[in-house]
């Protein structure tokens, strides 16, 4: 038996936490924007099991949005995935459709884009990519494949999934791809013309960090902490001092969340809706 109205398509987002997630908002506007008749839903939970998603697909669930911790696992719980999800292992879009899951990865996509749109230079020098979860995944993939990076280091504190991230990466490009240590790579942190933070440091409810302290950063370098919530967390606070140019981290949220409503709706926002979003989100967050 279906909870929802036979008429209308509800999606959603799963994680935890989510009390800092503003992806409710982005979708659930533009539903409002084309008079869609959808739904976006909440549904914090520890684990992922493919039960539990068949069960929300029978109740009229279409679509999910994948964060924390849940990427890696929503790769492997779907029936079919796409190129990114493939090539690194995790995904954070999963669609519903005839008693099957599709899995996607928009995070790259989604990060890409803010890069290219504001720093576009940034990308053909040395880039520096903090942390091998889910959302580095998606994001190392992308820079590699699609914005043509040749120099990629990872350092994470994790060097298991560190050096499996480069594994997998290697096996799809031919660029210069190594893993160092956090501690080590601040020895050379300022030959880096690109810095993305990936990891949890500075997330409403966690540790703040930051992961790298404020002295090592030299003015000119790009700085980009996927981090939204708060938008200035320490590593952009100290980064800014030191006269870094930043990418905020609504900017990935926007994007990657463009493309998801895509898969979703099949609906393409236009630009003026993209900028309603982006208004939107620098709102909730009291930056409007």
């Amino acid at each position: 038996m279906k909870i929802f109205r036979d008429s209308s398509k509800y999606f959603g987002i799963v994680g935890q936490p989510l009390s800092h997630t503003l992806s409710p908002l982005l979708h659930s506007s533009w539903y409002e924007d084309l008079s869609l008749d959808c739904g976006y839903l909440v549904f914090p939970v520890e684990t992922l099991e493919k039960k539990e998603l068949l069960s929300l697909s029978k109740f009229g669930i279409k679509g999910l949005s994948v964060t924390i911790p849940h990427k890696e696992n929503a790769f492997l719980l779907a029936d079919k995935t796409d190129e990114t999800s493939q090539a690194v292992r995790a995904s954070n879009t999963l669609v519903f459709e005839n008693g099957s899951i599709s899995a996607h990865n928009t995070d790259g996509i989604g990060a890409v884009r803010s890069i290219q749109e504001s720093f576009p230079e940034s990308l053909k020098g040395k880039v520096l990519l903090i942390g091998s979860g889910g959302s580095a995944r998606g994001i190392s993939f992308t820079l590699l494949k699609e914005a043509g990076v040749q120099d990629l280091t990872i350092a994470a504190r994790n060097p298991k999934t560190s050096e499996e991230l480069i594994g997998l990466l290697s096996n799809v490009s031919s660029a210069k791809i190594r893993s160092v240590d956090l501690n080590e790579v601040q020895k050379s942190f300022s030959e880096y013309s690109l810095i993305i933070h990936t990891t949890p440091l500075g997330m409403k409810g966690k540790d703040p960090g930051p992961a790298i302290p404020e002295s090592y950063f030299v003015e000119g370098q790009v700085v980009f902490d996927i981090v939204y919530n708060p938008l200035e967390t320490p590593l952009v606070l100290g980064a800014k001092k030191k006269g870094a140019n930043i990418v905020p981290g609504t900017e990935m949220l926007l994007y990657q969340a463009v493309e998801q409503f895509r898969l979703f709706t099949g609906v393409n926002l236009s630009p003026d809706l993209i900028e309603k979003g982006r208004s939107r989100l620098l709102k909730a967050l009291g930056y409007v």
